[in-house]
C-alpha cells in the first residue's frame, strides 16, 4: 500500500453502525467500519465525545485526514489499511 494518501471526501456516513464510505484523491473508494474504535470509549475521551454528541455524521475532511468537530482525527493511511483488511475478512 502506498503511504501518504489523502482523503477527498466522506461519501456517506452511517453513524448508528460507525461506518464511513470514504473517497481518496487517487480515486480509491471504500467503506470502513470503525466499531472497534468505539467499542471501549471510556478509555478514549475524544471517542466518547463523538458518541455522546452523535458527532460521527458531522466529521469532515481536513488536510486530507478524517476530522471531527471535537478535535478527533484519524490518519487516512490507517483508514485505508482498515478498509482493505476489512474487505479481505468479508471476502474470506
Amino acid at each position: 500500500m502506498k503511504l501518504g494518501t489523502s482523503l477527498k471526501e466522506i461519501a456517506s456516513a452511517d453513524a448508528e453502525h460507525h461506518r464511513l464510505r470514504l473517497e481518496y484523491t487517487d480515486g480509491f473508494v471504500g467503506e470502513v467500519d470503525l466499531g472497534f474504535i468505539f467499542a471501549e470509549p471510556k478509555r478514549k475521551p475524544l471517542v466518547l465525545e463523538i458518541l455522546r454528541g452523535n458527532l460521527l455524521g458531522r466529521c469532515f475532511v481536513e488536510s486530507g485526514a478524517l476530522a471531527g468537530p471535537n478535535g478527533f482525527e484519524l490518519c487516512p493511511d490507517a483508514l485505508r489499511a482498515w478498509i482493505v483488511e476489512q474487505k479481505k475478512r468479508r471476502a474470506a
